[in-house]
């Protein structure tokens, strides 16, 4: 569960999970989706100089990155993603907060 916002707006990602049988077959072929799915993120953002500028359609926008995040962890899944490397990635999150990103 995510929690966002004054309002506390929860969203489940687990729900995401219902949607592995739309995965490919193997993980190269999911990787190319992933691949497939941040051009098409993109390409909804405006970019001039290398350097993001705005958002074009921001319900595209979102849209597109919903797509990626789902083809993201169909990959995952597809890979066999543990809770043990799930939690190995939460301490390096919790690293980054601590030290490199710290405000």
């Amino acid at each position: 569960m995510w929690e966002h916002g004054k309002d506390k707006e929860k969203i489940n990602l687990n729900k995401l999970k219902n949607y592995k049988a739309l995965a490919y077959a193997g993980p190269i072929a999911q990787f190319n989706k992933v691949k497939e799915e941040y051009q098409e993120l993109l390409n909804e953002v405006e970019i001039k100089n290398d350097d993001f500028r705005y958002v074009k359609n921001r319900d595209n926008f979102v849209a597109e990155a919903l797509d990626l995040v789902t083809a993201t962890i169909n990959l995952l899944l597809l890979c066999k993603v543990t809770d043990l490397d799930f939690n190995k990635h939460i301490e390096k999150l919790n690293a980054y907060r601590n030290g490199k990103y710290k405000k």
